[in-house]
């Protein structure tokens, strides 16, 4: 069992929650319960329970009950070894995000405070000189973000905001041009030890990375679970990560899926099987569902673990539709071809 730092499981409470609080009163902390969304009192109520006490998440609408470490999984879809990842030279440090917290409210602004639009010209002069600024771009700069081809035409970075301050935010832009959600990426060195390397927008429900990017010029939609991947290929979205178990959409998610792509097929990009178990058991996942999945080829996927790791090493902006059509599989086709590569990840375990 994988032990969790209290701190972490509430800053993870705080990131996956809707509408998360604290009660100082009993020492416990609520949300409204992100696995059932509690129906019409989604914005209404708060049944969803974090008591640290007794570390456990219990859910008084659905009644789900776990430890915290189920309930993160569940969630965000993770896998234990992306929890492992995470909790990596992590020091304890909840005090700068939630202390003296205020009551989060839905959250209907479409970026965090005092964002800074990174593409104009005018704030970047502006902020020339100040070194969070410089920071990020130079994050930007040297995992190709400002070339890819398929970048969003906008990053952005806040000095202020009260959970996304001095973080990469990427914008999710729905198919009518409006920031519906989005993610920020930890860019300070210090960050990367204490805090979440990635944080969705709080209150908010996940829609679909890019999806206004999608045209009617491709027949294949292309799906990857971290936005910064779909940066590097047209026609790409992205799902913002996904469950051992497969396909994990939220509401939002599906019926972009179902109106906005229904036309389109679609094939997913996880990262290398080759060097990721967990994205090796969600391939297998995938293709048992009927999906279309791209395999990562032995000569790549021994050496790089995602399409940001190729276009940094390769220095390119763009990964072509031949190159994932080329290694994109279905069924049993795909699961064969999977099976050498568990035997080089050694002790794999399959799925029940």
């Amino acid at each position: 069992m994988i032990a969790l730092p209290e701190d972490y499981i509430v800053i993870k409470f705080y990131e996956l929650g809707y509408r998360p609080i604290y009660n100082k009163f009993n020492s416990v902390y609520q949300c409204a319960c992100p696995i059932c969304r509690e129906g019409h009192s989604l914005n209404k109520k708060r049944r969803c329970y974090y008591v640290p006490k007794n570390e456990n998440i219990y859910c008084h609408n659905c009644g789900w009950s776990s430890k915290p470490l189920k309930w993160i999984k569940e969630v965000s879809g993770c896998s234990d070894q992306d929890v492992i990842n995470e909790l990596k030279d992590y020091t304890p440090n909840v005090d700068d995000i939630l202390q003296e917290a205020p009551e989060v409210k839905p959250n209907t602004e479409s970026l965090p405070q005092d964002s800074i639009n990174l593409s104009d010209v005018s704030q970047l002069d502006y902020y020339k000189n100040n070194d969070n600024v410089r920071a990020t771009l130079g994050l930007i700069k040297s995992r190709r973000l400002d070339t890819a081809v398929n970048r969003p035409d906008n990053l952005y970075l806040s000095l202020t905001d009260f959970v996304h301050k001095n973080r990469l935010v990427i914008p999710f832009v729905n198919e009518n041009k409006q920031i519906e959600f989005y993610q920020s990426r930890t860019v300070l060195s210090r960050d990367n030890k204490t805090k979440p390397k990635y944080l969705g927008k709080m209150g908010s429900e996940k829609t679909l990375f890019n999806i206004d990017k999608v045209t009617g010029d491709y027949d294949t939609v292309y799906i990857f679970e971290g936005p910064i991947n779909a940066f590097f290929t047209k026609n790409s979205v992205a799902v913002a990560g996904i469950t051992e178990k497969g396909r994990s959409f939220t509401a939002r998610q599906q019926q972009q899926l179902d109106t906005t792509l229904r036309f389109y097929d679609a094939v997913w990009i996880l990262d290398s099987q080759w060097v990721d178990k967990a994205s090796l058991i969600k391939s297998e996942a995938l293709l048992q569902q009927g999906e279309r999945v791209f395999i990562w080829p032995e000569k790549f996927g021994k050496r790089f673990k995602d399409f940001n790791d190729i276009a940094i090493a390769c220095k390119v902006d763009e990964i072509g539709h031949d190159f994932i059509q080329k290694n994109t599989f279905k069924s049993l086709e795909g699961i064969v071809r999977l099976s050498e590569i568990k035997q080089y990840q050694g002790n794999y375990t399959p799925l029940n």
